[in-house]
């Protein structure tokens, strides 16, 4: 085979060990791969496991909060826990119960006529709230929403009532007990508890007399007033301001005179209720403690 031969063998290039007799610019070089340090791995570990749950409930709670019920699952089990660990397992899961249905029966109101409404976020140790992109284009339709809500919750603790008249379960009769007062205490006509939005269009006058009994009961009663109620009560002084100023608009003047009487005896009928319910099922609450 001559030397000019296109087609001549050339031996492959000899298989050479890294060392320091081969330059390290050289192809044939070989660099063995640096030792991880063993010191270290435990923390390395503990931390990457750290990383790993907390995206794990990072993403969680992102998509919890997505969905469209995701927030009040959420915040409902946050209220579970939270009522559970002062009041114990099956207050928590009453207590819960009765708000959700109550809160509900504002958010269906609310998408009859047409609207958006959120569905129930709850609040620890506050109750719960809903949340509008619109609103009603008259106090008449309002206190529809607002009443509502004790209604669905009156429906729900008359049915908890007449399952522990059946069963005999004490749980029964400690969901109906929470829900005739919760919905009792929601017709307080102050601030925006539920009261105030029923009996926006009969007078605002049922608000200044709500204030003036609270603020005697604070007076003589001291500490047996709730404190939430009276800052409640406080807290309503503007809207009662405001309700007073706005008497002439229509928002409240188109509301029909048979309206005005039909939300004026709806809350009273509502109060007269539960409070006789409230008072006997505390009573039987009572005899059963004994």
């Amino acid at each position: 085979m001559s030397q000019n031969d296109p087609y001549q063998y050339i031996p492959p290039a000899p298989q050479y060990q890294g060392g320091s007799d081969i330059p390290p610019q050289s192809p044939y070089h070989y660099s063995p791969a640096p030792q991880r340090r063993s010191s270290g791995g435990l923390l390395g570990w503990i931390g990457s496991a750290a990383l790993a749950a907390w995206a794990v409930v990072k993403y969680g709670l992102i998509f919890l909060v997505k969905l469209p019920a995701g927030a009040t699952v959420l915040s409902m089990l946050v209220s579970f826990g939270g009522y559970a660990l002062v009041f114990g397992p099956w207050f928590a899961v009453s207590l819960v119960v009765m708000i959700f249905i109550h809160e509900m029966g504002h958010v269906l109101e609310i998408r009859r006529q047409g609207m958006h409404a959120t569905a129930p976020i709850f609040l620890p140790f506050l109750g719960a709230a809903i949340f509008q992109r619109s609103h009603p284009t008259d106090a008449l339709k309002q206190a529809h929403i607002g009443i509502a809500g004790p209604v669905a919750g009156t429906i729900a603790a008359t049915a908890a009532f007449l399952l522990y008249g059946s069963t005999g379960q004490p749980v029964f009769l400690l969901a109906a007990w929470l829900g005739f007062y919760i919905n009792l205490f929601n017709l307080i006509p102050i601030w925006q508890l539920d009261g105030a939005w029923i009996l926006g269009p009969v007078s605002p006058w049922f608000q200044v007399v709500a204030l003036a009994v609270i603020a005697a009961g604070a007076l003589a009663l001291g500490f047996f007033i709730s404190p939430l109620l009276i800052i409640f009560a406080l807290l309503g002084i503007p809207s009662l301001l405001a309700r007073f100023r706005n008497a002439a608009n229509p928002y409240y003047t188109s509301v029909p005179t048979g309206g005005r009487w039909a939300m004026g005896f709806a809350w009273i009928g509502l109060v007269l209720y539960l409070g006789i319910m409230s008072l006997q099922a505390h009573g039987m609450m009572s005899a059963i403690a004994r």
